[in-house]
């Protein structure tokens, strides 16, 4: 189905857009979601919801444009950390100049996407911090932070990682796939 506005995509059912992103006016399915995979979000969501300073907040799966006009570009990261500014009762996406962090959970079928397209794509809006977790064997964590227009490795391993963006906060990986 071709989009090419976002009043377009705005009127579409909320069960018809919830699994999908809006990728240069063409609406792409997301792969469906684990059991595992949604515990390691909300357990991450945890994690960041109780770390995080007053001006952030996170929330999960939810819209994020990262370019408007005629071929719009609207991603839906498993989890979005935003300035608080931008929570309001009748926001339906963020723009990407609010947000803070990006986090993207790979799962086979967006390994690609995620490492390759989306660091692009995320980079190239402006997103200051963007993380790739693999849930596969141990849990493992790539961080980037934006400099000079590109992403750069800032931090990444497994277990426990202390991570500086979007603030300093530790993070236990482990916790993720318990």
């Amino acid at each position: 189905m071709v989009i090419t506005t976002l009043a377009g995509y705005d009127a579409m059912s909320e069960d018809d857009c919830r699994r999908h992103e809006l990728v240069d006016g063409e609406l792409v399915e997301m792969p469906p979601r684990t059991p595992r995979h949604q515990r390691a979000l909300m357990m991450l969501t945890n994690q960041l919801d109780e770390q995080l300073p007053a001006g952030l907040r996170v929330v999960h799966s939810f819209d994020v444009l990262l370019k408007d006009g005629s071929w719009p570009l609207m991603r839906k990261p498993d989890v979005v950390v935003a300035s608080i500014r931008a929570f309001r009762d009748e926001v339906t996406r963020f723009d990407a100049a609010d947000v803070a962090l990006v986090v993207e959970i790979m799962s086979e079928e967006s390994e690609d996407v995620d490492l390759r397209i989306k660091l692009r794509e995320y980079a190239a809006a402006g997103i200051p911090n963007y993380w790739i977790i693999a849930l596969d064997g141990p849990a493992a964590m790539a961080a980037y932070s934006l400099a000079d227009g590109w992403y750069e490795l800032a931090e990444g391993g497994t277990g426990t990682l202390d991570v500086v963006g979007p603030s300093p906060m530790t993070l236990n990986l482990d916790e993720l796939i318990r």
